[in-house]
């Protein structure tokens, strides 16, 4: 379940595909002690940032950005590109929103958008510390049933306790507010890898000749890639970790094969159990690892991939044919370099 709730958290940066017309959107308001600093609108299309306006703060403290919005989406107010405050904006709202200038406070005042007011209320009370990890629990889920067609449902899932459930639920009110649209469709898939991850039995993981388990994480961009969309290629599943000694010995021999074969039709999808993103991503630089298919949920051991795949130790690696079908399973060295030798003769 823990690589659903990583591919949740990433959804918030994709874009819908519900489709209206353009309408213009105003987001202003009072910043306190905020005389001078850029206040920017900031929209997330997939790993990529735009800032879609940006105003200078005046000498009372106001400030007032405009855009033309087609989709309803989450959107970041952001001063001096630091800290910032989550909204959900729609077409044609003026947004009004009071607060101190760091953001930090997340007291702040918000008038005109009744989704960014959802996504304040989850946020104040996530945020007290006060408030146990059950009782956030049982207040996401409450959010979420009782919001289920607005987008706010998604900074939510997260935090509920059943998971499967809150997903179900979601998935059938944003299936009703924005049908068919991309976070409507995410809802769809993570159903269906909870679904397969049940189905999947630990005694036997990846035996030859099944498919391989579908794996959908996140690289270090934040960019979802998912193990389907290399069908066509001779892929290695190769799990390791910066913090790994034989993962790191190997990697030599993963590199050169893979130069060796990749225009031949041999890739690498490599599946790191660190925790932190900096060593994860120093590790890749340093070994080499230069293949386009990184990805992570920073759990390290507790990552949903080890119950997926069953392997209790790294390097572990899977090979798998161009439908996705199991050819071997702990190919290390020589063994990697014969295998690959009789595929590409």
């Amino acid at each position: 379940m823990k690589l659903i709730k990583s591919i949740l958290v990433f959804i918030l940066m994709t874009v819908t595909s519900i489709g209206f017309s353009q309408q213009l959107t105003t987001v202003n308001g009072k910043i306190k002690k905020g005389r001078s600093k850029v206040i920017y609108l900031q929209h997330n299309e997939g790993n990529k940032v735009e800032y879609v306006d940006s105003a200078k703060i005046n000498i009372l403290g106001r400030f007032k950005l405009e855009t033309g919005i087609v989709l309803d989406d989450f959107y970041q107010l952001t001063i001096d590109k630091k800290e910032s405050h989550l909204l959900i904006l729609k077409g044609g709202e003026e947004v009004f929103i009071k607060s101190s200038a760091d953001f930090k406070n997340k007291d702040y005042e918000l008038k005109g958008s009744a989704d960014s007011k959802l996504v304040q209320e989850f946020y104040q009370m996530k945020n007290n510390k006060e408030v146990s990890k059950d009782s956030m629990s049982k207040f996401a889920m409450e959010f979420i049933e009782k919001n289920s067609k607005s987008l706010a449902v998604f900074i939510a899932l997260n935090d509920a306790k059943e998971l499967k459930k809150a997903i179900q639920i979601a998935e059938k009110g944003i299936g009703e507010s924005y049908n068919n649209s991309n976070y409507h469709n995410s809802l769809k898939s993570a159903l269906k890898q909870i679904s397969q991850t049940e189905k999947t039995k630990k005694s036997s993981k990846t035996p030859t000749g099944a498919i391989a388990p579908e794996l959908n994480m996140v690289n270090p961009e934040g960019k979802i890639i998912t193990l389907e969309s290399l069908r066509g290629k001779y892929v290695l599943i190769d799990f390791w970790a910066s913090w790994c000694g034989p993962c790191r010995r190997e990697n030599p021999t993963v590199v050169r094969l893979y130069n060796k074969y990749k225009d031949q039709g041999f890739d690498v999808y490599s599946v790191s159990l660190d925790k932190s993103k900096s060593k994860w991503m120093s590790a890749i630089v340093k070994d080499g690892l230069i293949w386009e298919n990184h990805v992570s949920d920073l759990k390290g051991w507790g990552s949903a991939a080890t119950g997926l795949y069953g392997f209790r130790g790294i390097p572990y690696t899977v090979l798998i044919d161009k439908e996705g079908k199991v050819i071997a399973t702990k190919l290390r060295g020589a063994a990697l370099e014969r295998k690959l030798e009789q595929l590409f003769k």
